[in-house]
């Protein structure tokens, strides 16, 4: 298949792109060129910036194909942009899209945030306006794009080389004895590895499936396990706050449940690793 990448220079993009080349696909990565990788010459590279649709228009030129990932697109804007750009390029496109654009609730099923029907939102802070972008999306490509869309619905996704850090960030706590607030350390979190995000979306790029898909492990994890990982691990006591501390708040900080039902792929034929089988051995990675 000839695959155009939008994004794929770093984390799970990166690894998904490392998979296509192993399975022979023709590659091409999209990308403002910032970020260094180490595919050489088994890809085509085109550089833009996604915001800049007039350089999108001209790198893209005449150039056809069999289906498009979007790592980046973040907003209704871009949607509409990918639209226009992509109308008669491809007949299926792949969107990355993420568990917040449902909210947090125990086993969401795909169907629990319907795009077709959903009225956009005003947003009122940073967490808001990233979810409320993915909605928007979601909704601009399902009602108003000419080829078959697909959403990759995936949680917070972890891996070692994971830029944000976030995992990272509560193992140097542990180990530093710097503190963590947690609003409510018995919610239940969904987690990916960076691996089977990867995965994921290599499966639903050969089924051309259309419409949502939650991937995640199918194992939720309680917060206050994955502290006490932490702890065992790093033979280190967290210093875990009562009250709210804006310097402490962790980066997995939920108010209650907040996991996928992964029924839809699992019963379509993909399987992600549970966390037990991977988590503390990333935790000792971070270490």
């Amino acid at each position: 298949m000839k695959v155009l990448v939008l994004g794929g220079t770093r984390f799970f993009g990166k690894r998904l792109v490392h998979l296509l080349i192993e399975e022979g696909h023709e590659v091409t990565i999209l990308s403002r060129g910032n970020q260094k990788d180490d595919f050489g010459n088994k890809v085509s590279r085109f550089i833009a910036d996604r915001k800049d649709k007039k350089a999108m228009k001209k790198v893209i030129g005449d150039n056809l194909f069999d289906a498009v990932i979007d790592q980046i697109c973040m907003t209704a804007e871009d949607a509409r942009d990918s639209i226009e750009i992509f109308r008669n390029k491809t007949p299926y496109y792949l969107m990355t899209s993420t568990m917040s654009v449902y909210s947090q609730k125990g086993n969401l099923k795909e169907e629990d945030f319907n795009p077709l029907t959903y009225k956009p939102q005003v947003a009122n802070d940073l967490g808001e306006q990233y979810a409320e972008g993915k909605r928007a999306a979601e909704k601009v490509f399902m009602t108003e794009a000419p080829f078959v869309c697909s959403f990759a619905r995936f949680p917070v996704v972890l891996g070692e080389d994971d830029y944000t850090r976030r995992l990272y960030d509560q193992v140097k706590r542990v180990q530093n004895d710097r503190s963590i607030y947690y609003p409510n350390i018995h919610a239940k979190f969904s987690f990916i590895q960076s691996m089977d995000a990867a995965r994921a979306l290599r499966w639903l790029l050969h089924t051309k499936s259309s419409g949502p898909y939650n991937f995640a492990a199918e194992d939720p994890v309680v917060l206050r396990d994955l502290i006490s990982k932490i702890e065992s691990l790093a033979q280190k006591k967290a210093h875990l706050l009562s009250v709210p501390d804006e310097e402490a708040y962790s980066p997995f900080g939920i108010g209650s449940d907040w996991y996928l039902n992964v029924e839809k792929a699992k019963k379509e034929g993909f399987e992600c690793i549970r966390t037990s089988q991977w988590l503390d051995q990333l935790i000792m990675k971070l270490l």
